[in-house]
């Protein structure tokens, strides 16, 4: 929305000192309310020209743009007002320009707040978190708003933290909107020393792998910290892999009541990895931004499964079981429940788990007149879960609370391996025969919505 200036004077009390909560190179960041909603108010330095390229790239890349991981655009106030000023020692009566951008406020502060000396004071879950959307709000800009948007400023300044600690691009007051991905090159030489890729030092070369470099240089800060971000250069990358580990390892180990470093040290050494071919000086050997979201989204998956795979090996080795089969466990474990309201349909969920190491194959049998079960056969690799629904189909009888004579049995079975489209009911009646089919029986029970 277009706000007054005169708005933005009163709720920032003519920018006071005290509203201040930051400034950077093109302008200072004050916090105040505005409609019921905390904002941050970013007004712009009086630099003619270069102030007016800042205003205008922020305003005109960030006003499309809708996505979790980038900062949302409030509002802006562009603004002529003729003030006497002094200028060679005389009063002149002149125009004054005023430009501010308004954005929603961030809680946590910027990342830079966090990463400390050696290593970085957030928790891997955390750090993982502003590590994926990060690159997901990258690969927005990039690929997401018909033309391509470039950051060319990105560094841990401008990823902001909401109180939630998820993370949003912000400042892009250096971007640049371009209808192609082809490397052009320019004069100017702006951006973040230290973020800036070589051949933009160099050349003035600004590719879609500009702004891979500086997530590349932003993820080693995160993981390694700011001292040891400088020895990525100086050793291997197998090494200096090694040496992120072994810190992690440390930290991990401290930490009272964790026992998942394994699967966290995967985690944290394979984004390590990532960063490193980021930073790769050859920015054709770099990866883009979507392959990068594609290879963080098959790392959480993995390590999704191994927390699962150890979860299930915890129980094991405890002895729990939610039924009593040793081949399958089903959650619920005595009944199963429909709210039943008169006419219409009512649904509930089984849970299947794995707890093997081992394929199964599992068949669930109940009254098809009455009921539909999605899916009612398949296969379960070793330790996995699935997620069945039974639905009731619509009684005119309406039933206090009252067993029924319906029951549902799963049954399940061992097999070799996944093997894929199967005739689920040769395969059970052939394991019924050699008994080797276990069977899990659940009533079936009817509860009313007044119940």
């Amino acid at each position: 929305m277009d706000i007054q200036l005169h708005e933005i004077e009163v709720i920032t009390n003519k920018f006071a000192k005290e509203q201040k909560v930051g400034s950077g190179g093109y302008g200072d960041v004050y916090r105040a309310t505005h409609k019921g909603e905390e904002i941050a108010v970013k007004k712009l330095h009086q630099l003619h020209g270069l102030d007016d390229k800042q205003f205008h790239a922020e305003y005109r890349n960030l006003r499309e743009v809708r996505h979790q991981n980038v900062v949302r655009l409030i509002g802006y106030c562009y603004e002529t007002r003729k003030k006497y000023m002094e200028h060679n020692g005389e009063l002149v009566f002149a125009n004054v320009m005023e430009r501010v951008l308004c954005f929603e406020y961030m809680h946590g502060g910027s990342l830079d707040k966090h990463i400390q000396d050696k290593s970085c004071g957030l928790e891997w879950p955390t750090c993982y978190k502003i590590i994926k959307g990060t690159s997901e709000g990258l690969n927005h800009l990039h690929n997401s708003q018909g033309k391509h948007i470039y950051h060319l400023d990105l560094k841990p300044g401008n990823i902001l933290l909401d109180e939630s600690m998820t993370p949003k691009i912000g400042d892009l007051g250096l971007s640049r909107l371009v209808a192609s991905t082809k490397t052009r090159q320019t004069e100017m030489r702006d951006g973040t020393v230290g973020f800036v890729p070589p051949e933009y030092i160099n050349g003035g070369f600004i590719s879609k792998k500009f702004d891979v470099f500086s997530l590349g240089v932003i993820i080693i800060k995160i993981l390694a910290g700011e001292k040891n971000y400088i020895r990525c250069s100086e050793m291997p990358p197998e090494q200096f892999i090694q040496l992120v580990s072994e810190n992690w390892t440390k930290k991990l180990q401290e930490k009272a009541g964790h026992s998942s470093h394994e699967i966290d040290i995967l985690g944290v050494t394979s984004c390590v990895g990532i960063a490193l071919r980021c930073v790769d000086e050859d920015r054709n050997k770099r990866p883009c931004i979507k392959d990068i979201v594609h290879e963080l989204d098959q790392l959480e998956a993995k390590l999704k499964a191994m927390s699962l795979a150890s979860d299930v090996s915890k129980d094991l080795t405890a002895g729990q079981r939610s039924c009593d089969t040793n081949i399958l466990s089903v959650d619920p474990t005595m009944e199963l429940r429909f709210p039943f309201e008169q006419g219409k349909e009512a649904s509930c969920c089984l849970q299947l788990t794995n707890k093997t190491g081992g394929f199964i194959a599992f068949n669930i049998e109940i009254n098809p007149n009455k009921y539909r079960v999605r899916p009612s056969q398949g296969t379960m690799p070793p330790c996995s879960r699935r997620y069945v629904v039974v639905t009731l189909s619509a009684q005119e009888a309406a039933p206090q609370y009252m067993r029924c004579e319906d029951m549902l049995l799963v049954q399940s079975t061992n097999i070799t391996q996944d093997l894929g489209e199967m005739n689920y009911q040769v395969l059970f009646e052939a394991a019924m025969a050699s008994k080797v089919v276990d069977v899990v029986q659940l009533p079936i029970v009817y509860v009313t919505l007044d119940q």
